[in-house]
């Protein structure tokens, strides 16, 4: 298995790499980590820490950490932010650090509608520790560790690059619709001096906040009027030749919230083999005041089996809020917060 992740490592460095971005299975939990649009939605202060351990079982697994803060500010009806990424691949410890300053506006189309307008520019140092790599020419049958002469090992081992991103948003008080295109210039990522595209992230976003009783937004925790809802959702996402649906809902009953998604797409037809019916998700999050927290667990269903050990995510989001700003309420996006 070892070797199968190596080999992973060193075909996402080739010129025809197929390499995607990290996922994460509690997305409107990584707002703007998956669309530039929602900095600022929350209108007011927000932190929000995402960590991910996808498949601790197999060794050099991927191990994914994000975290973001963003802000509101009214009198320019603008939203500004900063994401921070860390992804680590396979046992060659080949690994991605991004940097995103993301910007968003909001117009108001009517008394029922808002809609967000989103833009991020991302830096990222991508880089591969070669010494724990084995080459072809390395093996041999006394395994006794020898020079490689591989011309990858004189290469280079570090790649940085600058990326351009966008979104949008539509949301009234219970149904949310928006898109995001991130990398839309393409940047070269090769590790090796020839070029690997990093292709387009196009996602689609959609969902709907359902109240089960009469009241529900202005209610607090304590209070007789605790909100109580189910919000259906589902997320597309396409790079390159991959594709993938999450299909779910989340059940809140505040200050408890619980949630399942399916993810694949498994009628889709894929070049180069790729198998695409991925996990089932369970999560539960807690939320009250201006604090969540949530852990979500994949159950891999695809043809690695349960030996992966699925993959585990735990989310952290803090609100913070201007005692001196105006306490005229507005019209929130009826997504999750947690």
């Amino acid at each position: 298995m070892k070797k199968l992740f190596i080999l992973f490592a060193l075909a996402t460095m080739a010129g025809e790499a197929w390499a995607q971005d990290p996922q994460f299975s509690q997305f409107y939990a990584a707002p703007l980590y998956h669309n530039p649009a929602f900095t600022g939605a929350a209108h007011k202060g927000r932190l929000v820490g995402n960590y991910r351990n996808q498949w601790p079982s197999i060794p050099g697994a991927f191990v994914t950490t994000s975290f973001s803060i963003d802000n509101y500010f009214k009198s320019y009806n603008s939203g500004f932010g900063l994401v921070a990424t860390r992804d680590q691949a396979g046992s060659g410890g080949l690994s991605t650090t991004s940097l995103s300053l993301n910007y968003a506006y909001e117009i108001n189309f009517s008394s029922q509608w808002n809609g967000r307008a989103g833009l991020a520019f991302g830096y990222s140092n991508r880089n591969v520790d070669f010494t724990k790599l084995t080459f072809r020419d390395q093996l041999n049958a006394n395994f006794v560790p020898i020079p490689t002469s591989d011309p990858a090992q004189a290469s280079y081992n570090r790649s940085q690059f600058f990326d351009i991103s966008s979104g949008f948003l539509l949301y009234s008080r219970y149904v949310w619709v928006g898109t995001s295109v991130m990398h839309m210039n393409q940047p070269d990522q090769s590790l090796l001096g020839q070029t690997a595209k990093l292709p387009m992230r196009i996602t689609l976003m959609a969902g709907a906040k359902i109240p089960l009783q009469k009241r529900m937004y202005g209610s607090d925790y304590g209070s007789k009027d605790v909100e109580k809802s189910i919000s259906p959702s589902i997320l597309y996402k396409r790079q390159g030749d991959f594709q993938q649906l999450d299909l779910g809902a989340y059940l809140t009953v505040k200050p408890l919230i619980v949630g399942m998604w399916y993810r694949g797409l498994p009628i889709a037809n894929f070049k180069k083999g790729l198998y695409n019916q991925d996990a089932l998700v369970w999560l539960l999050g807690f939320k009250h005041d201006f604090f969540s927290v949530g852990y979500s667990y994949d159950l891999t269903i695809s043809k690695l089996g349960p030996g992966t050990a699925g993959s585990h995510e735990i989310s952290i989001s803090y609100e913070f809020d201007n005692p001196k700003r105006r306490k005229k309420k507005v019209s929130p996006i009826p997504c999750p917060k947690f």
